[in-house]
């Protein structure tokens, strides 16, 4: 079974990560993205979110000028996939799942299919961002009115 501390000591010992959500992604997937984006950045780790398209509707979030459309091509240690219930709606880019050393999967969908290393699935949570709050706060981390404004656009708009 995944815990808290499972999730904090992989991202802990991680030097480069990627940060991934499903195809079509809807506020709760762009918002519980960059959150995790912010969050990863305040703790000084090396972070890359991939989001193929990402709609025009969300400039105003923090982090989101840093989102790609591809990663780096050599594998990453960790891979945190958002807001993502199964394997195959990862944008196409399931090959950074394949090529990190690690994964994580963080969700709040009943049929969610655990397809990580670390699988953290609340699926009484209304939206994924709703998960990681109680994530964050539990790591320590602050949250700043960036990382506010990302998870609140996952919470209504999910």
């Amino acid at each position: 079974m995944t815990t808290l501390d499972n999730i904090v000591e992989e991202i802990k010992k991680a030097e480069s990560i990627v940060v991934l959500t499903h195809e079509t992604p809807d506020g709760d997937a762009i918002g519980s993205s960059l959150a995790m984006y912010n969050a990863l950045k305040q703790i000084g780790k090396n972070v890359d979110v991939i989001i193929p398209e990402c709609p025009r509707n969300f400039d105003f979030l923090a982090g989101v000028k840093d989102v790609k459309k591809e990663g780096k091509t050599d594998n990453y240690d960790l891979a945190i996939a958002l807001d993502c219930a199964t394997i195959d709606r990862l944008n196409g880019w399931k090959n950074y799942l394949d090529e990190a050393n690690v994964t994580i999967n963080i969700d709040h969908h009943t049929k969610n299919g655990m397809f990580a290393d670390y699988n953290y699935v609340d699926p009484v949570s209304p939206s994924c961002c709703q998960v990681l709050i109680a994530m964050f706060e539990y790591y320590g981390v602050e949250i700043t009115k960036e990382i506010a404004n990302c998870i609140l656009t996952g919470m209504i708009t999910d």
